[in-house]
């Protein structure tokens, strides 16, 4: 009996929900140990049939990641990383070690066009340092690879990342060069649309001129991401395109206006200022989704006076940190709201979170808190949530400032609320306990300076309060010894 074959959309669409195998070169080799690994799922299928290996090879080739790790030793593998050159040959210095998806792809001599399945390209990791060249032939590699993905008629590139760790300074200018001439190619030599429309990249792709110059010249795309922003990134987007300014040119961010969708600042954007964020907003009609990193020299009020500008905002995402002048909640009702807003995505310190804690709090033994943030109604009017602006002071300032921002935004239906520290004790070792004593000292201290500030910009006598606090104290212990 003849078993129907399924057909290949369903295939695919069965297959996209395994989960995508661990890099590993020694996967084929080790068929008999890995076949029951959850995750080798895929592999297993190429191996079953020639329509699922069709199918698995879309799938797995679909997302193509070069990640260098750092050098720790003298004694790793190639299938670690080549560019060590402990036993690598000289002509593949720079490049990863074989097999390698991206390796895989480049083959035009394979029976199988990989290269055409490639839809989402990211380089990241530890990159060889050593200029383009002999040496190093990874940037040469990065740009046959754009190249490939990106132009023809069987092309799918949608997303390229570049956020390599380290890397030498001319890495990308090869890749960039070969993205500045996209849109010349496909407006006059090709019948199909630019697949390319997602762009994230941090300082090593925008750090000089040349470079910026570069990217000011890719069209078409409807997401751009920028880690660690810098000045001269800045005036490639907005230019000097200003009235009464003969020799003033366009930005960027102007040749997108019409495409761009998404606009992510990330990390450490200190170079973007009040006059830098308001220049963006006559670029950006179709704005969706914006993100904006930790820049102290933005305050709420210049946040939230450009992001009211934009009316189609659906997504925004912002870094927050403790301000002592932040307005009161009806003048984000009524002047700053956010009608069309979903999602809100807060990043924050719970070190400085904590450090802005009353210190009673800080020192309390009861559980911590889960920053729970509950979706209030719109109310009609600013009295019916806040009462006064003891309520925001007597919660989490995170909690209620999320509250407060949100309070002109009917259509919420998400906040995510990440602390960046978890991520940064994850990669460092424990403390002693003495740091750990030392540490606690200097939250506490800061915690109370920041509360007397507080008191004296709120008019709150300083003397009474710690009356209060001491009884407060005092009270809380009788409690719990009859307990």
């Amino acid at each position: 009996m003849v078993v129907p074959m399924i057909p290949f959309d369903i295939l695919l669409s069965i297959l996209e929900h395994l989960p995508l195998p661990e890099p590993s070169p020694l996967l084929r080799y080790d068929f008999q140990d890995n076949q029951r690994n959850a995750r080798n799922a895929l592999f297993c299928c190429s191996l079953a049939s020639r329509e699922l290996s069709q199918v698995a090879g879309r799938v797995l080739y679909r997302s193509v990641e070069l990640n260098f790790p750092e050098k720790k030793n003298l004694y790793q593998t190639d299938a670690e990383s080549s560019w060590t050159n402990q036993k690598a040959d000289l002509n593949e210095y720079g490049l990863p070690a074989a097999p390698h998806p991206l390796l895989s792809a480049l083959d035009l001599k394979s029976l199988n066009a990989t290269y055409t399945y490639v839809q989402n390209l990211h380089i990241t990791g530890h990159l060889s340092t050593l200029p383009p060249g002999p040496t190093n032939q990874l940037p040469a590699l990065l740009a046959d690879a754009i190249h490939l993905f990106s132009r023809g008629y069987q092309a799918k590139l949608r997303s390229l990342r570049f956020t390599p760790e380290s890397c030498h300074p001319q890495t990308f200018v090869q890749s960039l060069e070969v993205l500045s001439k996209l849109p010349e190619y496909f407006q006059l030599g090709s019948t199909v649309p630019q697949p390319l429309c997602e762009l994230h990249l941090n300082h090593h792709a925008f750090d000089d001129e040349n470079k910026t110059r570069l990217l000011a010249q890719v069209r078409g795309l409807k997401k751009v991401t920028f880690e660690n922003s810098t000045r001269v990134l800045l005036q490639a987007l907005v230019g000097n395109d200003k009235e009464g300014n003969e020799t003033s040119n366009e930005g960027w961010l102007c040749s997108l206006q019409k495409d761009l969708i998404e606009l992510h600042f990330t990390n450490n954007c200190g170079s973007i200022t009040p006059g830098v964020l308001n220049s963006f907003i006559p670029y950006l009609p179709h704005l969706e989704c914006f993100t904006l990193g930790i820049s102290y020299s933005l305050a709420d009020r210049d946040v939230f006076i450009a992001l009211a500008k934009l009316n189609k905002l659906k997504s925004v995402g912002v870094r927050w940190y403790l301000q002592l002048n932040s307005p009161p909640p009806s003048v984000f009702i009524e002047e700053w709201p956010l009608p069309a807003l979903k999602v809100l995505n807060v990043w924050y310190s719970s070190r400085s979170l904590r450090a802005a804690l009353p210190r009673g709090i800080v020192r309390s033994n009861r559980p911590p808190h889960t920053h729970e943030h509950m979706r209030f109604r719109a109310p009609t009017e600013p009295d019916e949530v806040f009462d006064d602006a003891s309520d925001a002071n007597d919660s989490c300032p995170l909690c209620a400032w999320v509250t407060k921002v949100t309070a002109g935004s009917p259509a919420l239906r998400e906040v995510r609320l990440i602390d960046e520290d978890e991520d940064r004790d994850d990669e460092v070792d424990e403390t002693s306990d003495t740091d750990e004593i030392e540490e606690e000292d200097e939250v506490q201290a800061k915690a109370e300076a920041d509360r007397v500030m507080w008191m004296m910009r709120q008019g709150t006598n300083f003397g009474e309060s710690i009356i209060e606090e001491a009884e407060e104290d005092q009270e809380g212990e009788l409690d719990s010894a009859e307990q």
